[in-house]
Order: structure tokens, then sequence, then C-alpha cells
């Protein structure tokens, strides 16, 4: 009898498990910039590398462990895929003191093209967004103090976009979603909606991920400090190994 009750306990964990699995969604990649040897590991298991760039480069003072210093002339992290534009999350940590800084954005082609979208960036300071056809908007919250900073935007159906600063929900703007589907590549310390395009400072913890976060899953997931493998939701994602390439 103790024997079957303990096998009836495994089956319940296992199917506990498996039920967590499927109602949770991947990061299509997580950047932790730990690993000096490659800073561009993906640590989401889905092999999403990043490449650096210009004036790109990695150093060890980050927000947790390395990060990447960008030099706001021609620096910046390339992610060469597609993501995707229904029910989304972006995330990462910043530090400058640049108010006019591009941050973060999707590319068709170059830099100085057209076919750019879901764009971070600063201006006067405060945190702006924009993901097409929406217009831009802007918050009041200003993140260009020389501190850390954790910024995440999340995008669900019905629902629009939600902005975040340190786990703190500070806007709400009505387009639901992103109609820029040709994207082929991701550019971290770039937007050229920012007056500065190339951003200066410091960016660490990068993370693009297929579903709508909760408030509390940005705060739970993407500002801690442990976005690899090892944390609770890439342990539950762990055999979900969807290509988004």
């Amino acid at each position: 009898m103790r024997n079957c009750a303990t096998a009836l306990g495994i089956v319940g964990l296992a199917m506990a498990v498996g039920l967590g699995a499927q109602a949770a969604a991947p990061h299509v990649f997580s950047l932790t910039f730990d690993d000096s040897g490659n800073p561009g590991q993906d640590s989401s298991g889905n092999g999403n590398d990043a490449t650096l760039n210009g004036g790109a480069t990695w150093v060890a003072g980050g927000q947790s462990g390395g990060a990447i210093q960008f030099d706001g002339v021609d620096g910046y992290v390339e992610v060469e895929m597609d993501v995707p534009e229904f029910n989304f999350t972006m995330g990462l940590w910043i530090q400058t003191e640049d108010p006019a800084a591009g941050v973060y954005s999707v590319l068709d082609g170059i830099a100085g093209a057209g076919g750019h979208d879901r764009h971070f960036y600063l201006d006067g300071g405060n945190i702006c967004f924009r993901v097409w056809q929406g217009a831009g908007w802007c918050t009041t919250t200003g993140v260009a103090d020389g501190a850390w900073h954790h910024i995440a935007l999340v995008a669900m159906d019905g629902e629009g976009q939600h902005a975040y600063v340190d786990g703190v929900d500070i806007g709400v703007f009505d387009y639901d979603h992103s109609d820029f589907d040709w994207q082929k590549r991701v550019w971290i310390g770039f937007s050229n909606d920012g007056a500065n395009s190339y951003f200066t400072g410091l960016i660490d913890g990068v993370t693009y991920t297929d579903a709508a976060l909760s408030q509390d899953d940005v705060v739970d997931e993407l500002m801690s400090t442990a976005v690899e493998p090892q944390g609770k939701l890439t342990t539950t994602w762990g055999g979900v190994k969807t290509d988004y390439r």
C-alpha cells in the first residue's frame, strides 16, 4: 500500500509538471551576458545566440554578472531571427545617463533604412515605446539617472500594451499587437526613434518571451538575477524547444 501511494504521488507530480509545461510559454531568447568567452549565448535553449557589433563590448560590471557596454556611436547587439507579433513580452536592464538614447528595436534591414518596430527609446530621460501601427508613446518615468532600471513591455490581445519600470506598471496603451511581421533581426542598443539612435551605457538581462506575462511574472522572472535555465519559468519551459528562426 505504501509503495502504491508513493507511485501515485510520483505520477501526480509528473502530471503537475507536465501541465505546468503545457500552460507556460518559452522565452524566444534570453541573454544574460554572463559568459565572457561567449557573451551572446542564448540561455533559453532555443539557440538564438546574439552577436556583438561595432562599439559593443562585454564588461564584468553588469546588473548581475556581465553586461554589454555600448559606446553611443555604432555599438549594437544583434539576434538574427523572426520574433512573435502577438502576446509577447520584451524586457531588459539598462544603465544610462543619456536622456535621448535609442534602446531596442526589431528591424527588417539595416539601420537607417525603413522597416523598424517595437521600439524602446528615451525622450527627455523618460522611457518611450512604439509598436507599429500604433503611435509612439512616452511615460513620465525617468530612467536616465545612471542607476540600473528594468524595463518591460507586455502586449496582450484585447488588453493593449502595459509598460513596467522596476516592476511597477507605469502606463497602458491600447494598441495590442504589432503589424510589422517581416522583421529579420533584433537590435539591442539601437532605436532610430531615439534622438541619439545608438545607446550609451550598459544593458543586461535581455529577454523576448512568447507570452504576455503578468506583472508578478515580470517581477519574479524577468527582474530575477536567474533568468537562466535554473530560473522558475525556464525550468518549467525546459522541455519546450520551439524554433522561431
